[in-house]
């Protein structure tokens, strides 16, 4: 691949760039411990959380996301009156942020931390450099399937982390604690370093750009993943 596709595939992963002053294109990250927060000592505990691309926190918005694309004002109205208190509140960000995230709700949460995983994993040696970029290829394809452009996806990925941050909250505070996410010092701190800071970078790298995506390595022909 050109240095201009590597550099497309590695800013998938650019808001955790922003977060810890990273740069948002090198092939691996500043080193990180992934035992504490991840439980990933070696290669095998990498490649299976690479899963979580498809079965991550995007799927406890997924429902909610679908009904507000297709219901009616009548019809969304009527449906939150017969939700519980923690899927209407659900719902109801599901509302606030669609403008921002699309149809890709909050995918891009899951996709550009598993970004994240894959350069700390060819930093710490558990990948190769063709191995990292084959799988960064199959998270792009995914994050072009649910996403039309840079704005989308980074709204899915601020939008991901705002739910996540949330998930502990009770069923009666859930929409409160939604609502405050949002202007929290990390969300203020990210989205001013990706304004600021990725604002070039991204007129760099156009969201359509073409990607000559390699081939799979022999070396991950057991690991069952598209």
């Amino acid at each position: 691949m050109e240095e201009i596709e590597q550099r497309w595939l590695y800013a998938l992963s650019a808001p955790m760039a922003a977060l810890n002053g990273s740069s948002y294109t090198a092939p691996d990250y500043i080193e990180m411990d992934l035992q504490d927060g991840w439980g990933i000592s070696n290669r095998e505990q990498l490649l299976e959380m690479l899963y979580m691309a498809d079965r991550g926190h995007a799927s406890g918005m997924l429902e909610a996301y679908w009904n507000w694309q297709r219901c009616l004002p009548s019809e969304w109205s009527a449906l939150l009156d017969g939700l519980a208190p923690r899927q209407r509140a659900l719902h109801e960000f599901a509302s606030r942020t669609f403008s921002e995230c699309g149809h890709g709700g909050i995918r891009a949460w899951d996709l550009g931390r598993m970004g994240f995983l894959l350069r700390n994993g060819l930093r710490s040696g558990w990948i190769n450099l063709d191995e990292s970029l084959w799988l960064h290829s199959r998270l792009a394809l995914r994050a072009r399937h649910y996403y039309n452009s840079w704005s989308t996806y980074l709204g899915g990925y601020m939008t991901g982390r705002m739910y996540w941050c949330c998930l502990d909250s009770a069923d009666d505070e859930l929409g409160h604690a939604l609502d405050r996410e949002g202007y929290a010092y990390w969300s203020r701190c990210s989205a001013r370093a990706l304004a600021q800071d990725a604002a070039e970078l991204f007129a760099e790298l156009p969201w359509d750009l073409p990607l000559n995506l390699p081939q799979k390595p022999d070396s991950l022909a057991e690991f069952n993943w598209s």
